[in-house]
């Protein structure tokens, strides 16, 4: 059951957006008609067993977090409480700011007049600086607050405003006039060939090219944080803390693993002393196949990418006839960080 959470994070990307570095034998198991195939089946039902897994661990995720959200809020309304308990103690019974006073009709009353007194000093102060204002005018001048709906002030307000229109609309049409004239003709960015047919379908194809891309990047966003985001079980421990993905066991492949992710100096000469033991073995074998050597220190697990040339059982591999073996291989370190990667062999029945 370890193993199988500790999958879930790529096996889901696998399903997703068949970004893998499995090899080719399974790589079509998305397309028909390899779909249909017994092995393709049995590994996309596989793929959807995880996924489901993974759904259900990130729901209890949230349920953890909500509850804990609730128990958060509960001891804020506590500490609220208590301090505007201490806040009115502080106070006489009767004084209108007590919290326990707020729906006292006298309360009501005062906090009703007072706001009164505050709006009737507001508007005289306003209707003193407007008369202020009016009296440093002409009599007959629109700017007048007397003069705001006098007929003449009317017109002459909406013929300054019917003016400023038009010339902002002549400004924008010869902006566009001028932006036109610097574009071929059949140039779709042109003002005058926005609604022809092939201006339009360029339009929906780059918009669909765009939308594409979005959804490519918030998937691979997904990826990544699935890569590197903790995978607790249903106690909330933490059973895979990252996985660490490399196309080869080649020393240069796994140095730049390693180097992109924050472990500790003791699991970096684990991992990269096990691969370096299990990249060299022969890439060649007979029809007895391969023991495949063990690690003292981490946990390891094979599996066969070509169940047709090859099957694996524990640590043995057996020839099912001649051809390229692929082995799935995993190894993790106690701290969680599991790393995938395949080896390639020919086999020789």
């Amino acid at each position: 059951m370890r193993l199988i959470i500790k999958s879930i994070a790529f096996t889901f990307l696998l399903a997703s957006l068949n970004l893998t570095t499995m090899p080719s034998a399974n790589a079509g198991c998305q397309d028909y008609p390899e779909s249909t195939t017994p092995q393709c089946i049995a590994e996309n039902l596989a793929i959807a067993k995880l996924a489901r897994e993974a759904y259900e661990a990130d729901l209890i995720l949230k349920q953890q977090q909500a509850e804990q959200a609730a128990k958060d809020n509960a001891a804020k309304d506590a500490a609220d409480r208590a301090a505007t308990k201490s806040a009115d103690d502080a106070l006489a019974p009767d004084d209108c700011a007590r919290s326990t006073n707020k729906f006292v009709q006298r309360c009501i009353d005062a906090a009703t007049e007072k706001a009164r007194v505050e709006n009737e000093a507001k508007n005289a102060a306003e209707r003193a600086a407007t008369i202020a204002a009016d009296n440093a005018l002409a009599p007959d001048d629109c700017a007048r607050s007397t003069n705001k709906l006098v007929q003449r002030c009317i017109d002459a307000a909406v013929a300054k405003a019917v003016k400023e229109n038009l010339e902002k609309d002549e400004a924008e049409r010869a902006a566009i006039k001028l932006a036109d004239s610097k574009l071929a003709a059949n140039d779709c960015a042109r003002s005058t060939n926005k609604l022809l047919q092939a201006c339009i379908d360029a339009a929906v194809a780059k918009a669909a090219a765009e939308n594409a891309a979005l959804n490519n990047a918030r998937e691979l966003a997904f990826i990544q944080s699935l890569r590197t985001r903790p995978v607790l079980d249903e106690n909330g421990e933490v059973v895979l803390t990252a996985l660490l993905i490399s196309k080869s066991l080649s020393a240069k492949d796994i140095k730049v693993v390693l180097e992109s992710s924050e472990l500790s100096a003791g699991d970096k000469k684990s991992l990269t002393a096990y691969a370096q033991t299990l990249n060299s073995l022969k890439s060649t074998a007979g029809s007895n196949g391969l023991k495949i050597p063990v690690s003292k220190t981490l946990s390891e697990e094979f599996s066969s990418a070509t169940p047709k040339v090859c099957t694996v059982v524990g640590a043995v591999v057996k020839t099912v006839k001649s051809g390229a073996c692929v082995l799935s291989i995993k190894f993790t370190t106690d701290s969680g960080f599991e790393l995938q990667t395949t080896k390639k062999i020919t086999l020789k029945k």
